[in-house]
């Protein structure tokens, strides 16, 4: 299912983040849970020319610390390409729901969401490093 939030913060993607992300969502043949949360991102994202660093947005590769605000529990996470995912070393992928909900956003951005399971998600961005 897609995002369900009365008012989405702003998503930007990198030129190159966006076509390796475009890429990876015409080259999905099975159902991932969070393909359609990504494509849809994608598809109302802002496309910009660099990382901006007077206000940071999760990239590809990015740490980002957030918030499951349902839990309140905080999590660190890198972002990556689905081959590099490892639960073991804190990495997901951009096709697994949160990592689709985390591209683009900025520190202090929240994002809400219904998963596969119909259940909400809410997220909040507390930190990004490169």
């Amino acid at each position: 299912m897609t995002a369900k939030s009365k008012t989405r913060p702003r998503v930007r993607v990198t030129e190159a983040d966006f076509e390796t992300l475009a890429a990876i969502g015409r080259a999905s043949r099975n159902p991932m849970p969070g393909l359609d949360l990504l494509l849809d991102e994608l598809e109302r994202s802002s496309v910009v020319s660099g990382p901006d660093r007077r206000k940071p947005f999760v990239r590809l590769g990015s740490k980002v610390t957030y918030r499951d605000l349902l839990l309140n529990k905080d999590r660190t996470v890198r972002v990556g390409l689905p081959g590099e995912a490892d639960v073991d070393e804190n990495r997901i992928s951009v096709l697994a729901p949160v990592g689709a909900a985390l591209i683009g956003l900025s520190v202090g951005d929240a994002f809400a969401w219904v998963g596969a399971d119909e259940r909400e998600r809410r997220i909040e961005v507390l930190s990004i490093e490169d």
